[in-house]
């Protein structure tokens, strides 16, 4: 018995597979109590949603604390080339470490659904921010300045500022 493998038509599958993946997000609920959903969301979705995001697992996240359920799985999909958005209650982003906001291939959301971003360079300007979306929530230090132009923008696009003290956020201290 021969197998015959058309190999276009597999390719042609895989191409169309891929690209509605593209445009497939899952959102789920994160629960410390309950597991966490199936690894085969990442051939199947591109972005993954996570609501209800806790200061736990924030921490757990940026320690990369693997006996987490939640932290293996996130650093799964990662490698996975899934995009994450973790939801989380505006009162926590004081909860984020500045390091994850620059560097980490993770987007943070309030629950209001304003994008939490940071940026790492001394001087803001109206360039940094006209390339965010509206109602963005902006983390800077005391060390950043706005220029005039990015001050006035901030407030047409209706965006928030969070001034931190310094570097670290609340819990590293």
């Amino acid at each position: 018995m021969k197998l015959v493998i058309n190999l276009d038509s597999l390719v042609e599958k895989v191409m169309a597979q891929l690209a509605k993946r593209q445009h497939q997000q899952y959102d789920c609920t994160y629960q410390a109590t309950v597991s966490v959903p199936d690894t085969q969301i990442f051939l199947d979705y591109a972005t993954v949603v996570i609501t209800n995001v806790s200061i736990e697992l924030l921490t757990a996240l940026y320690r990369l604390d693997t006996d987490n359920v939640w932290v293996a799985w996130i650093l799964q999909g990662i490698d996975y080339q899934v995009t994450f958005q973790l939801s989380l209650n505006e009162l926590a982003v004081h909860f984020i470490p500045r390091k994850m906001l620059l560097d980490w291939p993770i987007l943070f959301i309030t629950n209001r659904h304003q994008l939490v971003q940071a940026l790492a360079h001394r001087v803001v300007t109206r360039q940094d921010l006209a390339a965010m979306p509206d109602k963005s929530l902006v983390v800077v230090t005391r060390d950043q300045h706005l220029t005039a132009e990015a001050t006035d923008l901030l407030a047409a696009k209706d965006m928030k500022l969070q001034t931190r003290t310094d570097e670290d956020c609340i819990w590293q201290k």
